[in-house]
């Protein structure tokens, strides 16, 4: 690997150059996030009777569900931006909660779980978003002691 500053390719796990888009970890997020998007979908469409209980609340479920999906998601598509990875999984949410209603399913409990979906989306994105905030704010420099 040539010197060529920090945008050359870094294998590394955590290197500052360019990770390769064929890279094992890359492959790896991309099948986590497939993975995911999968198993909410089966769990969406399963009877109730065959998905297994994680929690004992089926909005933290969704919650949870939500927040590793959208965590996987960013990892799998790292040059994409936030607002758009955002709104894709709200859309996701929205289209199977409401194949509920074409099944007789009652509006509020699905509105709830929605929400439920959003809280996870927002919470995986929030410290990303906060980061990047505090990253405009330059460290100020120290102050130097006089000498005595």
């Amino acid at each position: 690997m040539s010197d060529a500053g920090p945008q050359a390719e870094d294998r590394t796990f955590f290197g500052d150059g360019r990770y390769p888009d064929t890279g094992l970890l890359a492959i790896l997020a991309r099948l986590a996030f497939l993975g995911t998007l999968l198993a909410v979908v089966v769990a969406v469409f399963l009877p109730r009777s065959l998905v297994p209980e994680f929690l004992h609340s089926h909005y933290l479920e969704h919650f949870a569900a939500f927040y590793v999906a959208t965590l996987f998601g960013m990892a799998a598509m790292p040059r994409t931006q936030l607002r758009r990875i955002g709104l894709g999984y709200l859309l996701f949410a929205a289209i199977l909660e409401s194949t509920h209603l074409l099944a007789g399913a009652e509006f509020r409990p699905l509105l709830d779980k929605w929400v439920a979906d959003a809280g996870g989306l927002t919470a995986a994105v929030a410290p990303v978003v906060v980061e990047r905030f505090r990253r405009r704010f330059p460290r100020k420099p120290k102050r130097q002691k006089p000498a005595a």
